[in-house]
């Protein structure tokens, strides 16, 4: 196994810990999950996107706005990281920039 196919599986491997914990009761262990997830793959639009979602969850909107424009930056179609930005945003009350995100996403989706 190659030291890139190593990182990968071990991105993936954090990354997955993450998606499965995120409904049990210790937060910070979801986080530490992603990060790992992160250090190991920095090129990991997902993993950037759910942490984003679950930084959204815990009530940290701009942390996860940050985290929504990295997943973007390193994947601009993205269409679930475009919605879920743009659903932060409106919940931020940033209505018109949430529906202009949400559009995005939705067009992205849709092969736009």
């Amino acid at each position: 196994m190659t030291k890139a196919e190593k990182m990968s599986h071990e991105a993936d491997h954090y990354y997955q810990k993450a998606i499965h914990a995120q409904h049990k009761e210790h937060p910070e262990q979801v986080l530490e999950y992603f990060n790992r997830a992160i250090a190991a793959n920095p090129g990991h639009a997902m993993a950037w996107n759910e942490k984003a979602n679950f930084l959204d969850y815990l009530g940290k909107c701009e942390d996860a706005l940050t985290c929504y424009d990295m997943a973007l930056r390193l994947d601009p179609e993205l269409s679930e990281a475009w919605f879920n930005k743009g659903l932060t945003l409106k919940k931020m009350g940033r209505e018109k920039e949430g529906i202009a995100c949400i559009n995005k996403g939705i067009g992205f989706a849709c092969g736009r």
